[in-house]
This record gives structure tokens, C-alpha cells and sequence, in this order.
């Protein structure tokens, strides 16, 4: 029989005390987790999923699936743009499971005990990687292929297909559970699915610039974010529910990161591949170069800063992506550096390759760029503002490959 629905909160607080019991109990657990950088997309796609698949109306089982957000808990405060949306949603930064409830557990959770849902990715990276990544079990992401995940997962989804939001698509896969729990509308219930709504609507309006940008938002996306709509505007103080007002809001806090260190700035949305023998990382950043080396004191304590955080992290080869409004023009910026011989070339490669792909254009004259043996630093204009880090990434992966 199905699991009784409850509120958003109370199931964060069941399956919190689901993950506690059953590694006691050695029971199998079942996590819904979303990638490594943990942005607004992978954290409430996790929530949104693991919360459907839970009360689903078909289940067979009455398996508490646990949202895993995939970061420690004092790396929450990196994430501001978070804040409105679980505000709006009745939650508290403190009701999300995070990888530091994972390490308060005395011990790894046995591999066997476990079963993994990811979204907003399609390989289980970093340190759960190696740990559990033959425990993969279903997907729903919206990036590249990465054949990692079995094609037979029934019962659980395996979804990979471009859309704006992951989000988007795990709406979609969940809407026959949420319409039958939706025929349960007493004011409670029309809470709940606003709540819920909230949580789902926050990634699809940022992710696709409130469905403007053309380059980014599907028919999916569209559907979604009028379903979701429909379940906010239900509930008792609907009427005031205004989409572009929610998006605005978030908007401002996502682009509020003045008070963090350079370093915090860095690894807020941090995405790390290992290629071989060579390691790739990639920090997608909502302000401009000029920001960061403010930020920093100078250039070359802006160098420094950025060394040294590669250095932490043993990369070969590291890129920040930029984002900006000036005069209400979206740009972009991005830097490549290669820190070893091996991501030397690399980035050689990449700038010949990428360079009309993505509209590359010298910056300021040269200025941040450097051209040795030990290492070769480039930083550009990106034209082409349409392709984001979903579309950069697998360019700079395939430059570590490539030779």
C-alpha cells in the first residue's frame, strides 16, 4: 500500500530518519542525488523526485526514497539564491540531507545496502562515484549521453534528454503521480501541491531565463511551468502568485555573492571531471572577470587565488565561465588555463577548436593571458553566448582526450 501523503517537511524529516534507521538496521536504502555542483536544478530535482516517487498513488512498495543534496551542510550558505525558494516551499536550509549526514554515520552505508537515482546527471562522479557507482539504478538528466548508467532500469526511470530544466523532465515523468494525488484537494493538499510547486517552478525559470531564452527553453520546459503555475495559483493566497515576480526574486539572490571569498566565489558552482590521467574543473560564475580580480585585490593575487584552488584540487587543467548584464546585454566570459604540460595542450587544442564554435574574442587585449611551457592561460569574449557550460564542458573534456 502507498505511503500516506505528507507535507514537503515532514517528508524531508521521514526520510532523514529513514536514512538513520535503515543503515542501522542494514536495510537497503534508495537516494535521489543530483551532481557535483549542487546548483538550484540538481538540489530541488532531487527533492521534487524523491517526494513523488515516495507517495506515488502506484507504488507497489512503500520505499522512502531519500533526497541526497549533493554537498556538505555549511556549503549551503554558498548557495543564496536557495533561500527564496525554500522559504516559499515552508522549508529551512536545515531540513535538507546533505553529505554531512552521510559522514556522521560512523561508517561508509555497504554498497549493497544502497540504490541510486541521479538527476541532472547521468554519471555518479567524485568520491560517491567511486564508492557506489555500480549501484546506479535510474537517471533523469538533461545533459550529453555518458553511457554510464544500466538501460534497463525498470522500475526506475532512465531519462536523458535535452531540455532547459532538469527539473522540467522529472516533472514530466512524475505527472500521472501527482494528478492522482492531486484529486485529494482539500486545503491541506492545495498547501502541499503549491509548496511542492514552488520547489519545482524555482530551477525551470532560472535555468531558461523565464522561458525567454530561446536558445535553452523546450516545449517541455513550457508545459512544466504552466502545470506548476496552475497547482501555485490553487491554493488559497494564489491569486497574489506572480511568475515573473518569483523569478526576479530568485534572480536577485542567486547574483547576491559580494560577501563571499574568492575562493567561496570559485567552488559555489564547481563542476570536476577526470579524463585519464588528467582532471578537468570548470566554476560557472554569475559575475564578470573584472568582479573577480576586484574581488581578489589585483591580478596577480587574482592568479594566485586561482593557482592555488587548482592546486587543491590536482587539475591539469582549470576554466572559469562568466556571466553578466551590462546595459541589459547578457555576457560571457571565459578562461582557460592549463596548469601542467598535459593541460597545456589541452588548452592549445580547445582554443583552436572552440574558438569559432563559440565566438572566442581576445579580452582586454591580452592581458590575463600567459603562453609558457609549464602552463598557457587564455581569457576571451565568448560571442556565442548560447552555449553554457552543458556545451563548454564536453569541448574542454574532449581537448584532454583528444591526444
Amino acid at each position: 500500500m502507498p505511503l500516506a501523503r505528507a507535507s514537503l517537511r515532514s517528508f524531508l524529516h521521514t526520510a532523514k530518519s529513514t536514512l538513520n534507521n535503515d543503515v542501522k538496521q542494514h536495510s537497503p536504502v534508495t537516494f535521489v542525488v543530483g551532481n557535483e555542483s549542487a546548483d538550484l536544478d540538481s538540489l530541488c530535482s532531487a527533492v521534487v523526485l524523491a517526494y513523488l516517487r515516495t507517495y506515488s498513488p502506484f507504488s507497489k512498495s512503500n520505499t522512502v526514497y531519500v533526497p541526497l543534496s549533493n554537498l556538505p551542510r555549511a556549503d549551503l550558505s554558498l548557495r543564496p539564491e536557495l533561500l527564496p525558494v525554500l522559504s516559499h516551499a515552508n522549508l529551512k536550509p536545515s531540513d535538507l540531507i546533505t553529505l554531512s549526514d552521510l559522514t556522521a554515520i560512523p561508517h561508509h552505508i555497504p554498497v549493497e545496502q544502497t540504490k541510486w537515482i541521479l538527476v541532472d546527471h547521468n554519471a555518479l562522479q567524485g568520491e560517491l562515484g567511486k564508492i557506489y557507482h555500480s549501484r546506479v539504478v535510474g537517471c533523469i538528466d538533461h545533459h550529453d549521453e555518458e553511457h554510464k548508467v544500466p538501460w534497463d532500469c525498470d522500475p526506475e526511470p532512465r531519462i536523458v534528454r535535452k531540455s532547459g530544466s532538469c527539473s522540467s523532465l522529472v516533472l514530466e515523468y512524475c505527472k500521472k503521480d501527482w494528478n492522482e494525488l492531486g484529486k485529494k484537494f482539500g486545503e491541506e493538499e492545495q498547501t502541499w501541491n503549491a509548496e511542492l510547486a514552488r520547489l519545482a517552478i524555482a530551477p525551470v525559470l532560472i535555468d531558461t531565463q523565464n522561458l525567454r531564452d530561446e536558445n535553452k527553453t523546450t516545449p517541455t520546459d513550457r508545459k512544466a511551468v504552466r502545470y506548476l503555475e496552475s497547482w501555485i495559483k490553487a491554493a488559497e493566497d494564489g491569486e497574489s502568485y506572480n511568475t515573473e515576480e518569483y523569478f526576479n526574486e530568485i534572480s536577485r539572490a542567486k547574483e547576491d555573492i559580494g560577501s563571499l571569498s574568492l575562493s567561496d566565489i570559485l567552488r559555489k558552482d564547481y563542476k570536476q571531471w577526470n579524463e585519464g590521467i588528467a582532471r578537468l574543473g570548470v566554476s560557472s560564475v554569475v559575475k564578470d572577470v573584472g568582479f573577480l580580480i576586484e574581488k581578489a585585490g589585483s591580478k596577480e593575487k587574482f592568479f594566485e587565488a586561482v593557482k592555488e584552488f587548482a592546486k587543491q584540487r590536482k587539475l591539469s587543467l582549470f576554466s572559469i565561465m562568466t556571466t553578466s548584464h551590462t546595459d541589459s546585454v547578457f555576457k560571457r566570459e571565459l578562461l582557460v588555463w592549463g596548469l601542467d604540460g598535459k593541460g597545456v595542450e589541452a588548452a592549445k587544442t580547445f582554443a583552436a577548436d572552440a574558438e569559432k564554435k563559440l565566438g572566442l574574442a581576445e579580452w582586454q587585449n591580452g592581458t590575463l593571458d600567459v603562453d609558457m611551457d609549464s602552463e598557457w592561460r587564455r581569457c576571451w569574449w565568448q560571442k556565442k553566448v548560447d552555449n553554457s557550460r552543458k556545451q563548454v564542458a564536453p569541448l574542454l573534456r574532449t581537448s584532454l582526450t583528444s591526444r
